[in-house]
């Protein structure tokens, strides 16, 4: 069986509740059916052996001969025509009782056929389906023989026959009240799903009205009051916003610094347009000089911008095997420069986008090799859920009054501290996209020490 993969969540549990529910009753219904109707049964067997043990009691031996009593044990037996018959057979087949409620009825014999076997001795038979001709209503039949020793050893057979229509009356009446009971009950069941539904979904539905007003701009987050289960899922989506916005931001902020910064080379380049070819080939130096800074402008800009907060992937990347990678290609890059590098061996992963670890320890390792002495030393450790990466030199360090100012989000790169200008600014961005942190200390060798904190 399929669904329309469009079919609601109330629908889709709502049709399995009652599917499962319909089955249940339906099991419970046929059970009770069954446990009703085998005691009506036994109830009929049970009836029929008191009238057979009534009869056999009033049964009187005169000489060689067997007379029955006119009181009878039931009354139906002395109504014509009534639905309990009784009669007394011979091992022969000859007749020697009948009941009154037989007198106006065809051969009593004929009454009963197809009849079960006659009982032995002592035996006591019952069956629930006997008729004389397909038109007449099925009948309850019990057996009883009994052997009379006082008169010759002559054996006689009780015969009880009863209309089974009584009982099937019983057994209907019950079906028909069971299955208006048990509709009700589904019928009620199904009301009260509904309102469970309804009220067990109606953080769901609140979560799409709030999704519905943050597109059209009413809010700017779906909030966090859901259920332990939405819980998850509704702080991944106020993440996943809030990462949106600061995106939007970002690049919002970064093209407004970027028109600003081009502002006055832009004035420069114009005026010395205005003044001339000559006079511009005069200042040839100063023409180069606003290139270069429009060009280094463009470039911090557009890396700012570039700097997008990524959502954190599944899959984590090995630290150590990032830095090896990178070592050995700034090996080749500062290969006229002496530098002891260590990296230390470290199964520690962290939960970031491949491309942005090379980016962001790319930056840092390259600093390091950049104002280092001699040494230069790349570590990682795994802390709880935490990843701690630290980049070690032997150089001159950053200023204590420094350290806070070069990690600012934004600094602009005309003012951004020597050597730690664009690069810097796009780790801190993309450090901070992953909630992650960036601190600059001392390192054990006297020179920076970078110290990284991402997911692990």
């Amino acid at each position: 069986m399929t669904f329309p993969q469009r079919l609601s969540l109330q629908a889709r549990l709502g049709f399995v509740a009652v599917l499962v529910l319909g089955l249940s009753l339906g099991v419970v219904g046929f059970v009770l059916d069954r446990v009703f109707s085998n005691t009506v049964l036994a109830s009929a067997e049970e009836q029929m052996q008191a009238v057979a043990f009534g009869l056999l009691s009033g049964v009187e031996e005169r000489g060689s001969e067997l007379v029955f009593l006119r009181e009878l044990a039931d009354p139906r037996l002395s109504q014509p025509d009534s639905e309990l018959y009784a009669f007394v057979l011979r091992a022969d087949g000859e007749i020697l009782w009948q009941s009154p409620s037989l007198l106006a009825s065809r051969n009593p014999v004929a009454l009963g056929r197809p009849m079960i076997r006659v009982p032995r001795p002592g035996e006591m038979v019952f069956s629930e389906a006997t008729q004389a001709v397909e038109t007449d209503p099925p009948r309850f039949v019990v057996g009883f023989t009994v052997t009379w020793e006082s008169i010759g050893g002559v054996e006689t057979t009780i015969w009880i026959l009863e209309d089974q229509r009584r009982y099937i009356e019983q057994i209907q009446r019950f079906r028909l009240n069971m299955a208006i009971g048990l509709m009700g009950a589904l019928l009620l069941f199904v009301f009260i799903l509904i309102l469970a539904l309804r009220w067990g979904l109606n953080p769901v539905r609140l979560m799409s009205r709030r999704v519905s007003a943050l597109e059209e701009g009413a809010r700017r987050d779906i909030g966090d009051d859901y259920p332990s289960e939405l819980t998850g899922l509704a702080r991944n989506l106020n993440r996943f916003i809030d990462g949106e916005t600061q995106n939007r931001e970002r690049y919002r902020r970064a093209m407004a610094d970027l028109a600003h910064s081009l502002k006055t080379p832009l004035a420069v380049l114009r005026n010395a347009l205005r003044d001339g070819v000559d006079k511009a080939s005069e200042d040839e130096g100063l023409l180069g000089e606003q290139l270069d800074r429009m060009e280094t402008t463009i470039t911090y800009q557009l890396a700012r911008a570039a700097a997008v907060r990524s959502v954190i992937p599944e899959d984590a990347i090995e630290v150590t095997a990032i830095n090896d990678r990178l070592v050995r290609a700034l090996s080749q890059a500062y290969r006229d420069t002496p530098i002891d590098v260590e990296v230390v061996p470290s199964p520690a992963k962290a939960r970031v986008d491949e491309r942005d670890l090379m980016e962001i320890l790319g930056n840092l390792i390259e600093n390091a090799f950049k104002y280092t002495r001699s040494k230069v030393r790349c570590s990682a450790r795994a802390t709880g859920d935490r990843c701690l990466i630290k980049i070690e030199d032997d150089g001159e360090g950053v200023p204590m009054d420094l350290r806070q100012e070069v990690l600012k989000r934004g600094a602009r790169a005309d003012t951004a501290t020597n050597g730690q200008g664009i690069g810097l600014a796009v780790v801190v961005e993309l450090v901070s996209a992953y909630g992650g942190k960036l601190e600059i200390g001392e390192s054990a060798f006297g020179g920076a020490a970078v110290m990284l904190e991402l997911p692990a």
